[in-house]
């Protein structure tokens, strides 16, 4: 089934599926000795005018939209940072909306680009919003994001 585009909006559904918990910081042994991104990044985000990043959770939820992948062809926020002593990084966000289990949460398409803490393809979505209660791994989730701000192909 091919992801429904309807007017403005793409919706896409996918499944939430387990990182390497370096983003929110719960990595007890993090390969890249990298951990907490999410919080040393936020500071940047928000001094750059981010709207509502300050009520994201300081981690990701990864959802797998196989057999489809994204790429970003507008974001809404563009932020080059040194967010940690020798790394700098330029990210993208995209304001999208996350629904699960029938309530909506405004939240970013996040995406690091190029960054050596990236591990997974472009099926993989990383999303920030605010924390949202009793997701967990293998739910599905959906994500609405203005057409003109992602395309989406089959693997």
């Amino acid at each position: 089934m091919w992801p429904a585009i309807f007017m403005k909006e793409v919706i896409l559904t996918g499944k939430v599926k387990e990182g390497l918990r370096i983003a929110s910081g719960l990595n007890p042994g993090p390969t890249l000795k990298l951990n907490n991104t999410i919080s040393k990044q936020k500071p940047f985000f928000i001094k750059a005018g981010v709207d509502e990043i300050q009520n994201c959770y300081d981690g990701t939820i990864n959802l797998d939209i196989s057999p489809y992948e994204f790429k970003i062809v507008k974001p809404d926020y563009e932020i080059t940072c040194e967010w940690s002593p020798g790394t700098i990084e330029t990210f993208w966000l995209v304001k999208a909306t996350i629904i699960f289990q029938e309530k909506t949460y405004n939240g970013y398409i996040y995406y690091p680009c190029p960054s050596p803490v990236k591990n997974h393809k472009d099926n993989i979505i990383e999303l920030l919003a605010p924390k949202i209660e009793n997701i967990k791994y293998n739910d599905h989730s959906v994500v609405e994001v203005s057409v003109d701000k992602v395309k989406i192909k089959k693997a």
